[in-house]
């Protein structure tokens, strides 16, 4: 969201003409990447996406009648698009750091909201507007007017204040439900903490109130009704959950990663496909015993 609203400043300073095109998502991105082929005479800016090359046939067929000037991405094994500029992070960065250095490298406000996206990406909260931002974000805020009112310098205001205090309210009663549905299972010289989270937490917050919550937890996996699933380590703790996610097809940082599975996860599902995951780690820390024996 920072990213989008930095490049719609860049293009409201150059007085360009711009709209927010929408979210693209890793378990549905060919699909999406299919309907952006049917658009014409478009510039295409594409942030904080990864691709596969299987994805590259369907970006030349994007370019035939359209163009993408920019793609960007945290992602190290990304392929390179058939983009006019192309940025991938180096180190501890986020995507809406390498547009503002890109596009807006000297403005003020650019790198406010840069600074309020790399808190939030890297649990690194020191600014109170970066996690109040983060939570209308998984409250499904309107987007565009959201990017709107960041893109205009306007970080904060009363309407996003009365809305995020009634969405704190909802957050209480979701973390007490988090923590309710937690099951702990070890494997190895680790503990891992599952639950059910709510849509209205994000990932890092349900994370975090797990392992925040209970001392013995190493690993937090938090499961959503729409079968995502997310994974945190506690910081002395050395699993690489990125290779946790890539068993389901996902991916992410050795610290923070996600993924999504093939079914919906609810309260009466949630043995099963807790058993599901069980298994599956089971097998990869046996496989792991055996690598270092």
């Amino acid at each position: 969201m920072a990213a989008a609203a930095i490049v719609m400043r860049h293009a409201i300073l150059s007085k360009l003409p711009v709209h927010f095109g929408g979210f693209l998502h890793i378990d549905a991105l060919e699909d999406e990447l299919e309907d952006i082929a049917r658009d014409e005479h478009k510039l295409v800016f594409v942030l904080d996406v990864s691709l596969s090359p299987a994805h590259l046939i369907l970006l030349d067929k994007i370019n035939e009648k359209n163009k993408i000037v920019y793609w960007n991405t945290h992602d190290a094994e990304s392929v390179v698009p058939p983009a006019r500029m192309f940025d991938r992070a180096l180190g501890n960065q986020c995507s809406a750091e390498l547009a503002q250095q890109r596009f807006l490298p000297n403005d003020l406000i650019a790198k406010t909201l840069a600074e309020l996206a790399h808190e939030v990406k890297f649990w690194q909260l020191k600014d109170e507007r970066a996690s109040k931002l983060s939570d209308l974000i998984s409250a499904q805020y309107g987007p565009i007017e959201l990017i709107d009112s960041l893109a205009r310098g306007i970080v904060w205001n009363d309407q996003f204040e009365a809305f995020h205090k009634e969405h704190m309210k909802r957050k209480l009663v979701a973390f007490d439900e988090l923590l309710s549905s937690l099951v702990v299972k070890s494997y190895v010289n680790y503990r891992f903490g599952f639950a059910v989270a709510s849509s209205i937490l994000t990932t890092a917050d349900a994370c975090q109130k797990i392992i925040d919550g209970h001392a013995g937890v190493d690993v937090a996996v938090v499961l959503y009704r729409d079968g995502r699933i997310g994974f945190r380590r506690r910081d002395v703790c050395d699993v690489d959950v990125k290779k946790l996610a890539e068993l389901f097809n996902g991916g992410g940082r050795p610290f923070a990663a996600g993924a999504k599975l093939t079914l919906q996860v609810t309260k009466e599902s949630f043995p099963d496909v807790l058993f599901h995951l069980d298994e599956a780690f089971k097998n990869f820390f046996v496989g792991r015993v055996v690598d270092n024996v």
